[in-house]
C-alpha cells in the first residue's frame, strides 16, 4: 500500500510541475476518482507532449514584438512563421506517445493523415491564445491575409472557445489523434482501413474515461458536463475553419509538409 501511494504521489507531482498547479492542495485531494496507472499515464501524456516547449517560443515572440516600436509590431511574417512552428511541434503528441507508437506502421500512417490537420490547428490556437495573441486586432488581420475573408467569424468564435485547463486541452487531443472518424473534407485518396481498430477504440476509451474522471476531479458534476460540451462547441468550430481553408495553398501546404516529414521519421524510426 505504501509504494502505491509512493507511485501515486510521484505522478501527481510530475504532473503539477509541468502543468504548474498548487502541488500541496493536489496531494491533500482525495485521488480516488483516478487509479494509480491512470494518473501515471496522465502525467507520462502530460510530458509526453509539453505545450511548454511550444508556449516558450510564444512568450519570446511576444516579448520581441512589444519590444518594438508600435508601427513595427505584429507584421505578416513574423506571424506566418510563429504560426507555422506552432503547428510544426504538434507533432510531438505523435511521436512521444508510446500508444500511438505501439501501432502498426500502416495505422500510424493512417491515424496521422485523418487527424493530424485537426490536433494541430487545435493546438496551434490554444497557444495563440494562451500568450493573448488573440488580443491583438492584427492577427486577425493577418489570418484573413493568409486565408479567406469568410473565415474570420469562425476564427473569432475560435477564440471564445479555448479557456480549457491545459491537461484537458491535451487529453482532448490524444483523443482525436486516435480517432477513427472520416471528417467531412472530400479528397480523391480511396478509403484505407486500419488493420488493429479493436486496439486503437480500446486506446480512444482509455483516454476519454481519463477525461472523464480528470474532469470530476477538477470540477464538480454540471461544471465537468458544461466543459465537455464546449470542448465539442470548440471541436466543431476548428472543424468549420479547417472546411473552409482546405484548398487555400498556404495552410493546406504547410499542414501537408509537416505531415511528409514527420512519417518519414516515424518510419525510419
Amino acid at each position: 500500500m505504501k509504494n502505491s501511494e509512493q507511485k501515486t504521489s510521484t505522478a501527481l507531482r510530475r504532473l503539477n510541475e509541468s502543468e504548474q498547479f498548487p502541488t500541496l492542495n493536489l496531494l491533500q485531494s482525495d485521488q480516488s476518482i483516478l487509479t494509480i496507472d491512470q494518473w501515471n499515464l496522465l502525467s507520462n501524456l502530460s510530458h509526453c507532449y509539453d505545450e511548454h516547449s511550444g508556449l516558450s517560443i510564444g512568450e519570446h515572440f511576444m516579448l520581441e514584438q512589444n519590444a518594438l516600436p508600435l508601427k513595427l509590431r505584429f507584421k505578416k511574417e513574423p506571424i506566418k512563421k510563429l504560426i507555422q512552428i506552432t503547428l510544426d511541434r504538434s507533432q510531438l503528441l505523435y511521436k512521444n506517445n508510446q500508444d500511438f507508437l505501439s501501432l502498426s506502421a500502416d495505422d500510424r500512417s493512417i491515424l496521422f493523415h485523418t487527424t493530424f490537420t485537426h490536433t494541430a490547428h487545435i493546438s496551434a490556437d490554444m497557444i495563440n491564445y494562451k500568450i493573448q495573441l488573440m488580443n491583438y486586432p492584427a492577427y486577425f488581420h493577418i489570418i484573413e491575409m493568409l486565408t479567406n475573408p469568410s473565415l474570420m467569424p469562425v476564427v473569432r468564435r475560435i477564440a471564445d472557445r479555448l479557456d480549457f485547463d491545459m491537461i484537458i486541452m491535451k487529453l482532448f487531443l490524444v483523443i482525436l489523434s486516435f480517432s477513427t472518424t472520416r471528417y467531412t473534407v472530400y479528397s480523391n485518396t480511396p478509403p484505407v482501413n486500419l488493420s488493429n481498430i479493436k486496439e486503437i477504440l480500446r486506446i480512444q476509451d482509455t483516454y476519454i474515461e481519463i477525461t472523464w474522471r480528470y474532469l470530476l476531479y477538477r470540477y464538480n458534476f454540471e461544471r465537468s458536463v458544461i466543459c465537455l460540451s464546449d470542448l465539442i462547441r470548440c471541436f466543431c468550430a476548428i472543424h468549420e475553419a479547417i472546411v473552409k481553408v482546405h484548398d487555400i495553398p498556404w495552410p493546406a501546404d504547410t499542414i501537408l509538409s509537416i505531415v511528409q516529414q514527420t512519417e518519414e521519421t516515424l518510419t525510419l524510426n
